[in-house]
């Protein structure tokens, strides 16, 4: 009994032992497909996609090359939910901005580093050799203005008028036949574009008052007509007069601001100041016309001079003839007045 008792022992360990090398073999080819997992992975935190710099961004850099200063990266949701309005989530939104900051490679792009760009970030770079232009604002009505169909981007030409007052020295008889000189003065008109083809930046047009309001002219501008070419009184109601194409004129003045240069904007606002100065009109280029012309003006004598404009001449004295002449019967002639003893 005793051996067969040690030999049920041995088998018994014998298959404990084969039991436990398939367990291992078991857990080592992993758990077959479609049975239960004992242990399931954590899944790892939603992330969002925000914009990031791709390398430093000095201060005060317009953003126009988002593909070579901006990139992406990711961050966890939880941080993204924390502030989402100090993100950007696509460079698009940053096209044109300001940075107001430095951007350090790979920081986050957040909103308080960029603005909005100004006036100053539509200004055209200067050309070659020349100073770069700044804006300047001029104030035009609808006739100065070309009836307000000049838009952001066009280029215009600046025309200015003056009253002139010149004296002479003209040569004449004293009393006593002896020469002496005599001096006069003469006012006249002169015109001139006196700076060509600058680019309009900005029109700054005033609100649209209510339709019915009364619209009042304002001291120096052009009088308000309607369709007919009837003067339309000041201080009436009207919704705003047509011209004969069908648009709309609303009386008025607004604020261009056009890209001159230092000089440039010294001579128009001379011309704008100075006595004398009778008003400033644009002319309206086609677009693509860059072209600068040497113009003569426009004065009196150069009219007639240049342009063959006529001057009026007084009236000849007509003679007639004595048989020209209605005769008339004596008794119908006047009588003669007594002559004075």
């Amino acid at each position: 009994m005793r051996r067969g008792g040690r030999l049920i022992l041995l088998l018994g360990a014998v298959l404990a032992a084969l039991v436990a090398l398939g367990v291992a073999v078991f857990l080592q080819q992993g758990t077959p497909p479609g049975t239960d997992q004992a242990f399931v992975e954590p899944t790892s935190e939603p992330t969002q996609r925000i914009v990031i710099a791709r390398a430093t961004i000095p201060r005060d850099t317009l953003l126009t090359d988002t593909v070579t200063l901006l990139d992406y990266t990711d961050i966890p949701e939880s941080v993204f939910n924390a502030s989402p309005d100090d993100y950007f989530q696509d460079v698009t939104e940053l096209a044109n901005k300001v940075t107001i900051t430095e951007i350090a490679s790979t920081s986050p792009v957040r909103a308080r580093d960029v603005i909005d760009p100004g006036l100053s970030a539509s200004i055209p770079e200067a050309a070659d050799g020349q100073p770069r232009t700044k804006a300047y604002p001029l104030q035009v009505s609808n006739l100065s203005g070309v009836a307000d169909e000049i838009a952001i981007g066009d280029f215009v030409d600046v025309l200015t008028s003056f009253s002139v007052t010149r004296t002479y020295l003209r040569p004449g008889f004293n009393e006593e036949g002896g020469i002496r000189f005599v001096e006069e003065q003469f006012v006249g008109t002169t015109t001139k574009a006196i700076i060509q083809n600058v680019r309009v930046l900005l029109v700054k047009r005033p609100e649209v008052a209510p339709a019915g309001t009364t619209t009042p002219t304002a001291e120096g501008q052009a009088p308000a007509v309607d369709d007919n070419g009837v003067l339309i009184e000041p201080g009436t109601t009207v919704d705003g007069a047509t011209n004969g194409g069908g648009s709309t004129i609303t009386p008025g003045s607004w604020i261009l601001l056009l890209a001159l240069t230092n000089q440039q904007a010294e001579i128009l606002e001379f011309s704008r100041r100075t006595e004398g100065a009778s008003g400033i009109t644009l002319v309206l280029r086609g677009r693509g016309d860059g072209t600068i012309e040497d113009t003569l003006g426009a004065t009196l004598d150069l009219l007639v001079t240049n342009f063959g404009l006529p001057l009026p001449q007084p009236a000849v004295p007509a003679v007639e003839e004595e048989t020209a002449l209605t005769p008339v019967a004596a008794t119908q002639q006047p009588a003669s007045p007594t002559p004075t003893p």
